[in-house]
């Protein structure tokens, strides 16, 4: 369990070191959060095998001693109340730092990659969506070009001044992803793959943590957890819409939950409007809907000729065009008190 240790406004850091140390002579892991005003311990620990923390509450530099009671406990506002702002490479995403994260949809060939990277580039996105392996429904569609695409993300790197993300769909793909990526994607269907969220936690880069398409806010948010807990503190949300009984639209781009998610969680939300929609049309107004509702940033799919795109052809706007994306986009992005880096 994680027990919240307040501290009275202005408390001297030596005060605080003191308390950490006794916390862990207590047997707990200290975690300390220092704020304008305020500082916080989150003490990581087993209240059955050790002595109650309660005991911390007699120290006079100290204001509370609060257990977080949510199945989710780094992850809260409770545990971390400013937000987090992750680093994507030498870029920055939350805390009022909004990020255009695009690309194709999978990567089909060195020309095609750098062709859309390059107008992407032009138009002033930093994070590039980069996928060497595609998740399908279907075993007879395009899955991706695998692992030999994955030297296309150093290359890129090399040639023009972005971050890239790609996603892994198993344990195997980790360790080579994440020796080139700037981030790692966990995607929808493998939200709750426990197994591989624990791995990827361990590879030393952020994630991007997809919400599967019948998982719950609460689901996701213990999905984010379970990075955190294993020694991944840089995770970014993503919504990307979830399965219902509409048709109008790929799925349903849920921006309650967009907004629960900003209140529950110190941690950056973006919203994914490519996979929400399935068609180009609609991916603008939903992008649009989810900034309004406190996203962090949005991941597009953007692909140099979207009519003999491979993948997802109907959603992936055109990449020589996305200057257009980024105008439109921007004033809202402003209105919402954030800054388009």
């Amino acid at each position: 369990m994680i027990m919240i240790i307040v501290f009275k406004p202005h408390t001297a850091p030596a005060e605080v070191e003191a308390v950490k140390q006794h916390v862990i002579e207590l047997g707990y892991e200290p975690r300390v959060i220092v704020g304008v005003e305020r500082t916080i311990i989150g003490a990581v620990g087993d209240e059955l095998s050790h002595r109650s923390l309660e005991i911390l509450r007699s120290i006079p530099c100290i204001e509370n001693v609060v257990p977080i009671q949510k199945r989710y406990k780094l992850a809260t506002r409770e545990f971390h109340p400013q937000d987090t702002v992750v680093k994507i490479g030498p870029y920055l995403l939350g805390g009022g730092h909004f990020q255009v994260i695009a690309g194709p949809c999978a990567m089909e060939s060195w020309e095609q990659f750098q062709a859309a990277a390059r107008d992407l580039a032009n138009a002033g996105v930093h994070i590039i969506r980069a996928m060497a392996f595609k998740p399908r429904t279907s075993p007879y569609d395009f899955q991706g070009l695998g692992e030999e695409s994955l030297e296309f993300l150093g290359q890129i790197k090399r040639e023009l001044p972005v971050a890239v993300v790609t996603e892994v769909l198993g344990p195997s793909h980790v360790e080579r992803a994440a020796s080139v990526a700037d981030m790692i994607q966990i995607g929808a269907r493998n939200c709750q793959n426990y197994y591989l969220l624990e791995r990827v936690a361990k590879a030393g880069r952020p994630v991007l943590l997809k919400r599967g398409m019948a998982t719950s806010v609460e689901e996701w948010l213990s999905s984010a957890e379970y990075l955190m807990v294993n020694g991944c503190p840089d995770v970014v949300l993503c919504e990307r819409g979830i399965r219902t009984f509409e048709r109008a639209t790929r799925n349903t781009l849920d921006v309650g939950a967009v907004a629960v998610a900003k209140e529950e969680t110190h941690l950056p939300v973006i919203v994914d409007p490519s996979h929400a929609a399935g068609l180009v049309r609609l991916v603008l107004p939903l992008a649009k809907a989810g900034i309004a509702a406190g996203a962090d940033g949005v991941i597009i799919e953007a692909h140099p000729d979207p009519v003999n795109a491979q993948s997802d052809a109907p959603q992936q706007l055109n990449s020589k065009f996305f200057g257009q994306v980024m105008d439109v986009l921007r004033p809202y992005v402003e209105l919402g008190g954030k800054k388009l880096e």
